[in-house]
């Protein structure tokens, strides 16, 4: 299968574009790979997966990272990779970015359910959010900046 850049199934997250190129579907319940164009100084509350491994490749603009506490700054061509279990946000630089991410099995379908009652309801409660994501392998541990919301 080959998939041009923005081909693929698109989803907006909030103010993030989102572009599946592999599904849960395709990979028999293991991960997604997921395209994600960011606006400016956006990026969710600090969580983790209890599920698998999470990585970013970034490939325009910039990113924090805040893995186990620790600060690290990402730019074009870097890669990092988050483990299970472990805390992390991410907040993209002052002009946007985009990353290429893999993420462990079900955060997939948090995105897309999500995404649709956005689309729908113009909004979620944010205990609803983290209750539906809490059962499909993300776990958040506050609920401060989440994806641009105070």
């Amino acid at each position: 299968m080959t998939l041009k850049e923005e081909k693929g199934k698109t989803i907006q997250f909030y103010k993030t574009k989102m572009v599946f190129k592999t599904t849960l579907e395709q990979t028999n319940n293991q991960y997604s790979i997921i395209l994600m164009t960011h606006p400016p100084l956006i990026g969710p509350a600090l969580h983790f997966h209890p599920h698998g491994p999470e990585s970013f490749y970034v490939i325009e603009g910039s990113y924090t990272f805040i893995l186990n506490g620790q600060i690290i700054d990402a730019t074009q061509g870097d890669f990092i990779s988050i483990p299970q279990h472990a805390p992390h946000r991410y907040v993209s630089g002052p002009k946007g970015g985009k990353v290429l991410v893999t993420t462990p099995a079900s955060v997939e379908t948090y995105f897309l359910h999500i995404a649709e009652k956005i689309q729908q309801q113009g909004d979620v409660s944010r205990e609803y959010e983290f209750e539906f994501a809490k059962n499909h392998g993300q776990i958040f541990l506050d609920a401060s900046e989440h994806w641009g919301h105070k």
